[in-house]
């Protein structure tokens, strides 16, 4: 049986700014969003090297984005996670996920206080339409280059290898809905059962947040001077909907903190075990 969770499920998100929460909580959150800004420093310093325009869009994506601090704060990568990262871009996971690592071992000042201890032995193993990307990430990636692969492909006919963890971040509305379902099939056939795909999408209601998603993500069409892709969105329901037909336990968290976009995180678990054929509801 297929669990199914409801389309907006609760699951623990994170206030950023805890403008809610009492002052105890809001000084520790600040505390924990500094040191992270550290690891992100020494993340996008990574790309220096490959001039000013990389290097500042993996600071600014890595500390903008909600995302990132939520994978580490909310421990989504286990230890010696084999990891695929689908639309990788300037791989500014994999440069996050080497600078948790050494921050963390250096010292307890280093990493944010309550959060699990950042992941390690980890490996990943990415990909991105975009020569330039690809080539700028394998030049900042490549002390790690014998547990961090990357390479041009599309995620349309891309083999995905076996793995424990699957990222799909901001990506999959870029190819047409018959194309999504047969990504999501192969990704339900790599991960391991137990395994995890997090994909992130853009909640296609009606409403002014939507409508910045969809400018957001023209501005950044225009900015990398790619051609114009016809955009293919669900709105949540119905991307959990097909993501459950595909045989994952889906649940769902808001991940647009601090920024005006329709953003949700989901959450797709592949069983351990096969389901049995009825499904049983449970209340978000």
């Amino acid at each position: 049986m297929r669990q199914v969770r409801g389309a907006h499920a609760a699951s623990g998100a994170y206030n950023l700014h805890a403008a809610d929460e009492g002052p105890a909580v809001r000084s520790s959150v600040a505390a924990a969003d500094a040191t992270f800004r550290k690891i992100v420093a020494r993340a996008a310093a990574r790309f220096r090297s490959a001039g000013r325009g990389p290097y500042y869009f993996a600071r600014g994506k890595l500390s903008g984005d909600p995302v990132f601090a939520a994978l580490l704060r909310d421990g989504r990568i286990a230890a010696g996670a084999r990891i695929v990262d689908v639309g990788c871009g300037l791989g500014v996971l994999a440069a996050l996920l080497v600078a948790a690592e050494e921050c963390e071992a250096r010292a307890a000042s280093e990493w944010p206080a309550g959060w699990p201890p950042a992941p390690r032995r980890w490996t990943l193993h990415g990909f991105d339409l975009r020569e330039r990307a690809i080539a700028n990430a394998q030049r900042a990636l490549t002390d790690v280059a014998d547990r961090v692969e990357l390479a041009v492909a599309d995620m349309r006919t891309a083999a995905l290898p076996q793995c424990d963890l699957l990222f799909m971040l901001d990506v999959a509305h870029y190819i047409d809905r018959d194309a999504q379902r047969a990504l999501f099939r192969r990704a339900e056939e790599a991960l391991v059962p137990g395994g995890t795909l997090l994909i992130r999408v853009g909640d296609a209601l009606p409403g002014v947040r939507f409508y910045l998603t969809m400018i957001g993500d023209w501005v950044t069409i225009l900015a990398r001077g790619t051609p114009w892709p016809r955009l293919h969105f669900r709105s949540v329901a119905e991307w959990i909907a097909l993501l459950q037909d595909t045989g994952f336990v889906v649940s769902s968290q808001p991940m647009s903190q601090g920024t005006p976009f329709a953003n949700v995180l989901l959450i797709a678990h592949k069983p351990r075990v096969a389901q049995p054929l009825a499904v049983a509801f449970e209340s978000g």
